[in-house]
């Protein structure tokens, strides 16, 4: 099961990759503790994609996902579909080739690879990080209220935002003189954590 405190495995065997994934497709504007939950009873311990693939030959793939309650069925329905039959390396695609399957957009792409992979830097810009931003902007920094409360879909305008949290985030770093690069996955894992009303997040 997905412990969505603790996201972050760059030694994921091909199934736990699979598993991620799908993880990271349900889990978009729900909460994470319950559709990590909720995803493990319809897996039930099986091989994912083998198990989508069974399951939508004998035609019990959209009860099923009724059956556990993981909400959105036509879009699932339709991304699982995709996704099992891709025949996609999620060991080494990149993101953009994500964003071709229903229900995965920029975001939820690179915060696959993001805690897929060692040493990736994605900014993963959801209403976690986009707070943050509003919140730790400074006056030579973006105006508080120019930043999107939502994910932007347009990569070039995803890219212009994911450019400024990376300035914010490396110069919180530096203030704070530590010697090592900015581990993003860590980071973003601790943003997430605090902005739900966990633990406080790392200096960087």
């Amino acid at each position: 099961m997905i412990d969505p405190n603790n996201v972050t495995n760059p030694a994921r065997t091909a199934a736990e990759l699979e598993e991620f994934l799908l993880f990271c497709v349900v889990v978009a504007g729900k909460n994470a503790d319950q559709q990590s939950l909720k995803l493990e009873r319809f897996l039930g311990g099986r091989r994912p994609f083998a198990f989508i693939r069974a399951s939508d030959r004998d035609g019990t793939l959209d009860g099923r996902l009724r059956d556990v309650r993981l909400g959105k069925y036509s879009l699932l329905g339709r991304s699982f579909r995709e996704l099992a039959r891709s025949g996609a390396d999620l060991g080494s695609c990149g993101w953009e080739a994500l964003t071709r399957f229903p229900g995965i957009g920029i975001k939820t792409a690179k915060f696959f690879i993001l805690h897929s992979r060692a040493r990736e830097m994605h900014g993963v810009l959801d209403t976690h990080v986009l707070g943050w931003m509003r919140d730790h902007w400074s006056p030579a920094g973006p105006r508080p209220a120019a930043v999107p409360r939502h994910s932007p879909q347009d990569p070039g305008h995803y890219r212009f935002w994911e450019t400024v949290y990376f300035g914010m985030v490396t110069a919180r770093h530096h203030r704070g003189a530590h010697g090592a690069a900015v581990d993003w996955a860590r980071f973003d894992l601790e943003l997430w954590k605090e902005r739900r009303g966990g633990v406080p997040a790392p200096p960087a």
